[in-house]
């Protein structure tokens, strides 16, 4: 008797079933080993033959994450038909950089912006011309203007990498749209450089109400790791430029939501043309649960060497770092850590950190 065509073969669906669970385990093995995470600040889009940008791009990433000053423009004395062609300029050479053009083929792409990308130097919630540059911003980064992000006030977002026990939040804070002014004294004694002195006006924001609110229920979602990407620098104070600790009340509340979190919480930043890290530990202040890690890395080609002698009670290591450099995180699912390198740009290695990934298990 002759088999009918339309029966499946028994022998062969087994075979096949056995493949797609060897195939399963064989892609679930291969999704777990690291996940590459690179991190840069302060892009001088005149010089594109910098050499750190072929050492990103060998790094290899899975995802970058620009934290700011991706480009520089100071709109403040502009008009509108010479804004359109400063914004225009600065991210067309940045967009024809060969290597950047190679890093969105090859890694998954996450912006922010910081004041010179946002368009006014220090810029704050008051500036006029903040709409116009987040539109330039989402065009030129790729974000759908249906998106949520673009749709609401502000320019943050929330993005989740990997799948089930691997899912990483990176929350894409703006620290630019809603914040409220800064106290300055330029004869303030506790500042040995800048001018911005902590304010008590409890206020005065950072994040705006609803960014807030937002956070807060980000936050509340689980995740192996959660990454808040913020412009400035949030865990150092004694510094007088821009920092979280220009708003104490701001920066308490920020640092007790993230130490807070189920799974651990680490902070990205840049700005300060200079690399670090800093530690905060549960002893170190009464608001924090759990530790809390900043890794600051900049410029990637913009100016460097500040920095010299300056404080920082909080930096894991002796000294900062004062040449361009970016940010490596590589999350080692395997053995249960995270590495944090600083690179050079001859991919020398010029700091690193290394931590386990589960809060339950990590010793200050």
């Amino acid at each position: 008797m002759f088999r009918n065509k339309a029966t499946p073969d028994l022998g062969f669906v087994q075979k096949l079933l056995v493949f797609l669970g060897i195939l399963s385990v064989l892609i679930q093995y291969a999704q777990a080993e690291t996940t590459a995470i690179a991190f840069v600040s302060c892009i001088n889009d005149e010089r594109p033959n910098h050499p750190i940008w072929k050492e990103l791009q060998e790094a290899n990433p899975d995802v970058t994450v620009f934290m700011g000053d991706n480009v520089y423009l100071d709109l403040s004395r502009m008009k509108a038909d010479a804004m359109t062609e400063e914004f225009n300029s600065n991210y067309t050479r940045l967009g024809e950089i060969p290597q950047f053009k190679a890093l969105r083929r090859s890694s998954r792409i996450l912006a922010i912006w910081d004041d010179n990308d946002y368009g006014q130097r220090d810029g704050d919630g008051s500036f006029e011309h903040k709409e116009f540059s987040k539109q330039k911003f989402l065009e030129f980064w790729d974000i759908e203007p249906s998106s949520e992000r673009a749709q609401r006030e502000g320019n943050y977002d929330s993005v989740w990498i990997g799948e089930g026990e691997q899912k990483i939040q990176v929350i894409l804070s703006d620290t630019r749209y809603f914040r409220s002014s800064w106290k300055r004294d330029s004869s303030a004694t506790e500042c040995t450089s800048g001018d911005i002195v902590p304010s008590d006006d409890e206020n005065a924001t950072i994040l705006g109400t609803y960014q807030w609110s937002w956070l807060e229920k980000q936050l509340s979602e689980p995740a192996a790791m959660h990454i808040f990407v913020s412009g400035i620098q949030v865990i150092p104070k004694e510094h007088c430029f821009e920092r979280w600790g220009g708003f104490p009340h701001e920066r308490n509340r920020l640092l007790e939501l993230l130490s807070q979190t189920e799974a651990r919480s680490i902070i990205l930043s840049g700005d300060r043309h200079l690399a670090e890290t800093s530690q905060l530990l549960p002893n170190d202040e009464s608001r924090i649960k759990n530790e809390l890690i900043e890794f600051t890395s900049s410029s990637f080609t913009s100016r460097v060497g500040f920095g010299a002698s300056e404080t920082n009670s909080h930096r894991v290591k002796d000294d900062n770092i004062r040449v361009n450099n970016f940010g490596l995180l590589t999350l080692d699912w395997q053995n249960g850590n995270f590495t944090v390198e600083y690179l050079d740009r001859s991919g020398t290695i010029l700091q690193k950190f290394q931590a386990l990934i589960k809060l339950s298990d990590a010793e200050p």
